[in-house]
């Protein structure tokens, strides 16, 4: 949970290069290898309206504490004037996610096999051994899961942070520095969880590209050892989560009782007003909470930057 949120590459890098050309899949540097930003290039008409549509439905999603608060406020009056506007925000919601969701996962489906396709077909004419091929065929997975899951939650967010803020500051600028008061405990711990998670998924990405091998010999105890060692791995990644977590909740609580106490204490806020403010700090605290995720992506991408295939592989249709 930190202004990490925009530090995610466009391109996955070897290690902490950060060179904005260093090609993926190379360990040498060469420029012939698939990157992010030429898997984009490829599909970059679909996407891109992909991402338009998400973002009219995180603004529509933005927009509606503002109306629900102006709801109460109408009702306890006698108005439904404001229900209204919620019903129809709530409607216009409900549509355009429908409408994104459904389309997303065509493209990206289109995406991810032609993708594997030319990843395969590029290590097998480099005489990689089967295994390992098809270890970082799946691992391949996860440059889609990038434009499909992660970048919509980093948008997302950025919404959630940015918009609650200037929301907030709508109904009481103060509530501005009360709220950005929890990103300095959060750049600090989300710093030490990244080299964290690097470390714990390069170890876990090292056992999975063994998993055929193991499969092939055919040795019961050997597979049982692989397995407790993978599920190992996991483990320690969600432990590490589970600590981010719950010491970032330690700094929520304190921010959410503050915000409450300074809004209220005037004895003038309309109560269609308390519960905008409410669920805007909810929703900062929760676009801060979905850094950690984003975090732990971004050290499985860039340890998986440096396993796949040399060859360009920008599959499907454009």
């Amino acid at each position: 949970m930190s202004t990490t949120i925009t530090a995610i590459p466009n391109e996955l890098s070897i290690a902490d290069r950060g060179a904005a050309d260093v090609r993926c899949g190379t360990t040498d540097g060469s420029r012939d290898g698939v990157t992010l930003r030429g898997l984009f290039r490829a599909h970059r008409r679909r996407m891109l309206l992909t991402y338009a549509l998400f973002n009219i439905e995180n603004l529509l999603k933005l927009a509606q504490p503002f109306v629900l608060g102006l709801a109460i406020n109408d009702l306890l009056v006698g108005s439904y004037v404001g229900l209204l506007i919620f019903m129809a925000q709530h409607v216009a919601h409900m549509g355009i996610s429908r409408w994104r969701q459904r389309y997303d996962t065509r493209v990206f489906n289109d995406v991810y096999a032609g993708l594997a396709t030319d990843l395969i077909a590029g290590q097998r004419a480099e005489n990689i051994e089967t295994s390992r091929v098809a270890a970082r065929s799946a691992l391949s997975r996860h440059y889609v899961d990038f434009f499909e899951r992660y970048l919509p939650m980093v948008i997302k967010s950025a919404y959630s942070v940015v918009g609650a803020l200037v929301m907030l500051g709508v109904y009481d600028w103060t509530l501005i520095p009360i709220c950005l008061g929890l990103l300095v405990p959060a750049t600090l711990l989300n710093m030490a969880y990244s080299r964290k998670t690097l470390s714990l998924n390069r170890k876990l990405h090292d056992q999975l590209e063994r998993e055929v091998d193991v499969i092939e010999q055919n040795r019961p105890e050997e597979v049982r050892r692989h397995f407790d060692v993978v599920g190992m791995w996991r483990v320690k990644l969600s432990d590490a989560e589970a600590a981010n977590f719950c010491l970032m909740e330690l700094f929520v609580l304190g921010v959410m009782a503050v915000a409450l106490v300074k809004f209220c204490s005037g004895g003038t806020a309309e109560p269609g007003d308390i519960f905008a403010v409410f669920r805007y700090v909810l929703m900062f605290i929760m676009g801060l909470d979905s850094v950690p995720r984003i975090v732990e992506q971004w050290s499985r991408m860039r340890d998986i930057g440096g396993r796949v295939g040399r060859r360009p592989m920008m599959g499907g249709r454009k």
